[in-house]
């Protein structure tokens, strides 16, 4: 039996030399696989950088007078534009900004204090006057005024 038990242990012993060695041997190719695509890289970028850069400085070159001429007909364009929206966009918005008054006065709309509804009210910088679905908001203090004939809280 010993005979066996040497025989397995040279063959457990050759395999793990040969998975050593075939290891050390793909790490050791990959490693100058990556050392030789890093030097073909750098070879190509020097010798390709000063062609790209030339090409690209050469089409900068060839749009700029293209992008000049975009530059000014988008400047005629605009000018154009506003000429002729101008005209009807200046009527409207005075339109609609009539139109938007007209409907919110009904909710804005502002009564000064009358001397007979408000006469405490007169003057004081806490009025707001506004009415809101047809009742009056005098004050925040007051929302429908002051009970006295004088107003306790009434601030010039």
């Amino acid at each position: 039996m010993s005979n066996f038990s040497n025989w397995t242990r040279d063959l457990v012993t050759f395999f793990e030399t040969a998975t050593q060695q075939t290891e050390a041997w793909a790490e050791q190719t990959v490693q100058e696989a990556v050392d030789t695509a890093d030097a073909i890289a750098s070879e190509l970028e020097k010798q390709l950088a000063p062609t790209i850069e030339a090409w690209a400085d050469n089409l900068n070159q060839s749009l700029e007078p293209l992008e000049a001429a975009l530059d000014q007909e988008l400047v005629r364009f605009s000018e154009e534009l506003t000429e002729f929206v101008n005209p009807i966009a200046t009527p409207l918005a005075s339109a609609l900004e009539s139109w938007v008054e007209a409907l919110a006065a009904p909710v804005t709309s502002r009564i000064d204090p009358m001397l007979n509804d408000h006469m405490a009210c007169v003057g004081c910088q806490h009025y707001h006057g506004q009415t809101y679905s047809g009742n009056i908001f005098v004050c925040a203090m007051y929302p429908y005024g002051p009970e006295q004939e004088k107003c306790p809280d009434w601030d010039s």
